[in-house]
């Protein structure tokens, strides 16, 4: 039996027990694969029978699969999911570092404002006044400064947290 399978033709059951016993040729089982690949119907019509049968794999089957995995363009789809991974990883270690240097960044810029004294020449009337302004600013700027600190270390702790739980996914 040859598989000659056209355009509009399923695959028979036929074909199917030809492949399974392994009398079809390379280029025969070729065209049988390549029909089931490109056909949902007989790629369902396959699943039904191959559960039905539930036997062996052919015997050359693992060799193949074997063989298959060491040609070259397997090994460049390998090759692309590793990268693929790993530029992930640098994306996320890059956004990590970022976040890093912007805290420390706001943490130095808000401490320098905090140890900064304004000075300004001031008539001598107003100079309580102002004084008790500088002090209102300088306490607004201490709060407000706190405020940022809180959130940053929020931040970074929520950060750490997504890497510990997906890490622990990872393992399990």
């Amino acid at each position: 039996m040859t598989v000659s399978v056209k355009k509009n033709q399923h695959l028979t059951r036929e074909m199917f027990c030809d492949w399974q016993e392994g009398t079809l040729n390379l280029q025969e089982e070729e065209l049988f694969f390549k029909h089931i690949g490109s056909c949902t119907f007989c790629a369902e019509q396959f699943g039904t029978w191959m559960e039905e049968e539930l036997q062996e794999p052919p015997a050359y089957l693992k060799e193949e699969i074997m063989q298959r995995s060491q040609l070259m363009d397997v090994q460049v789809v390998i090759k692309a999911k590793q990268t693929s991974k790993q530029m992930q990883l640098m994306w996320y270690s890059l956004r990590v570092g970022l976040a890093v240097v912007a805290s420390i960044f706001l943490l130095t810029i808000t401490s320098s404002v905090q140890n900064m004294e304004l000075q300004m020449p001031v008539p001598p009337e107003k100079t309580q006044t102002q004084e008790e302004k500088r002090e209102s600013i300088a306490d607004k700027l201490n709060q407000e400064s706190s405020k940022v600190t809180q959130r940053l270390s929020e931040l970074a702790n929520g950060i750490f947290q997504i890497e510990r739980d997906s890490s622990s996914q990872e393992q399990n």
